[in-house]
């Protein structure tokens, strides 16, 4: 089986490298040279962008594509082009966040989603070249844009086109920093300041997990929309495993969300995991997942992500994280 991987040296598309390998698929990447990640023997790279021509693709033939970088439905109309009409699944990783309104509990693959309009378009077309790769380039537009995308492949590809609508993605390696952030900040020990109710719900899977199923859904010749993100549970059980494999004498300090507002604390992008106390996202941390569990979607234990991560940070404490509390602000919470 000949897999092609678009994202093969980033976080989820290095996993789906890793497991593809592992299932005896003839692995190829196409990247445009700028990241570096270790990758299992064998593995093929072509060089180029699919922001751009390719022809590095003509003479090529593959099985599976895996694309995990597409932001605009351009980017992947130009890549189906390329790789030809042979293909037996295309998997697009999507979001979550292609349903925009979590109003309501427990959305489902079934749920209308809305697709970009032509200003969302527009905004896709002005992002420059360099941070065509960067979702956050995208703004509020991220979601309806990934819709489009699905969309895209559908009208391409009908039947062959699988489309993961990811959560919360985790694990060594995670370039948000939001569960890295906590696993850093416990290690280091003392009060923390935690969102208020201790049984928020809190979705999320380690992207190997996610990685597994993309190929085993490619394999399977599933089709259609999958949510793929963990069952929900408590922040507070999330957390408290963290205390327990890290073996720090942290001590968690749940702070109301009022009084955290009142420290100029901002959610999700200083305290991680915190999801903003509006209506739209109320159940962002509650989608149902049973259409992937039934069709394959595995978990492997809390303890190994966790203890995975903890490892990796250890070994990466100078790097700066892109999210979470400055120590003011934390004492102004636990005040």
């Amino acid at each position: 089986m000949r897999s092609l991987v678009l994202g093969g040296t980033g976080f989820l598309g290095g996993a789906i490298v890793d497991a593809a390998a592992d299932a005896g698929h003839v692995v190829t990447i196409l990247s445009r040279g700028e990241t570096k990640r270790h990758l299992p023997a064998g593995t093929r790279v072509l060089q180029g962008d699919r922001h751009g021509p390719l022809d590095v693709l003509e003479n090529e033939r593959f099985d599976f594509i895996f694309d995990t970088c597409a932001f605009a439905p351009d980017a992947v109309k130009g890549l189906l082009r390329a790789a030809g009409p042979d293909i037996r699944r295309y998997v697009f990783v999507s979001s979550i966040s292609a349903y925009g309104d979590f109003s309501t509990p427990g959305l489902s693959e079934t749920e209308p989603v809305a697709t970009a309009d032509e200003a969302d378009l527009e905004v896709a077309r002005n992002v420059a070249p360099g941070s065509r790769a960067d979702a956050i380039a995208y703004g509020p537009s991220y979601g309806p844009l990934k819709r489009a995308c699905e969309i895209a492949a559908q009208q391409m590809l009908g039947e062959k086109a699988i489309l993961l609508r990811s959560g919360l993605l985790v694990g060594a390696g995670d370039y948000t920093d939001r569960l890295t952030w906590w696993m850093r900040r416990i290690d280091e020990g003392g009060r923390i300041p935690a969102p208020a109710p201790r049984e928020r719900a809190i979705q999320l899977i380690d992207a190997r997990d996610a990685a597994e199923f993309a190929v085993h859904a490619a394999v399977s010749e599933l089709s259609g929309v999958y949510n793929v993100t963990g069952r929900p549970m408590p922040l507070s059980a999330l957390l408290e495993e963290a205390i327990r494999v890290s073996g720090s004498d942290a001590e968690l300090v749940w702070v109301d969300e009022r009084k955290l507002a009142e420290a100029g604390i901002q959610a999700w992008s200083e305290l991680p995991l915190m999801v903003p106390a509006m209506p739209s996202f109320r159940y962002f941390m509650q989608v149902d997942t049973e259409k992937a569990h039934r069709n394959g979607l595995c978990h492997r234990p809390l303890p190994d992500t966790l203890e995975r991560l903890l490892r990796w940070d250890r070994l990466n404490r100078e790097r700066p994280l892109k999210c979470g509390l400055s120590r003011e602000k934390e004492l102004a919470a636990l005040s």
